[in-house]
């Protein structure tokens, strides 16, 4: 038999959210762009949303989380999405993007990336 793995995404997700440790970035909210890939314990779904999980979960996280006060690192940001990802039932490991797009200009994108399992 096979084995298989099944990963739950949710990628570019745009939000605003005050973060760095310049007073510019502590008082304006700037763009922030974060990729979340959870891996999830494969079940027999019966082509029904309750079986697995859904991406939407994913999408409270993170707009739970950009929501706060301000705060100084990308680091604790992407730190915090992916230790409540992690308490999802199914979630066996997670892998968060987070991008501050407008930092340096041109094309160039800065930021960090956690990856975290249980």
């Amino acid at each position: 038999m096979s084995e298989m793995q099944r990963w739950v995404k949710v990628n570019n997700f745009e939000t605003l959210m005050r973060l760095g440790v310049y007073p510019k970035e502590q008082i304006n909210a700037q763009r922030v762009i974060i990729d979340v890939t959870l891996e999830v314990n494969i079940n027999i779904h019966h082509d029904k949303i309750k079986n697995v999980l859904s991406y939407e979960e994913i999408i409270i996280i993170i707009n739970k989380i950009s929501k706060k006060n301000h705060k100084f690192l990308a680091e604790t940001v992407a730190e915090d999405i992916a230790q409540e990802c992690l308490k999802l039932d199914t979630a066996i490991s997670v892998h968060v993007s987070l991008k501050k797009p407008d930092i340096i200009s041109g094309k160039t994108e800065v930021g960090v990336e956690v990856l975290l399992k249980k």
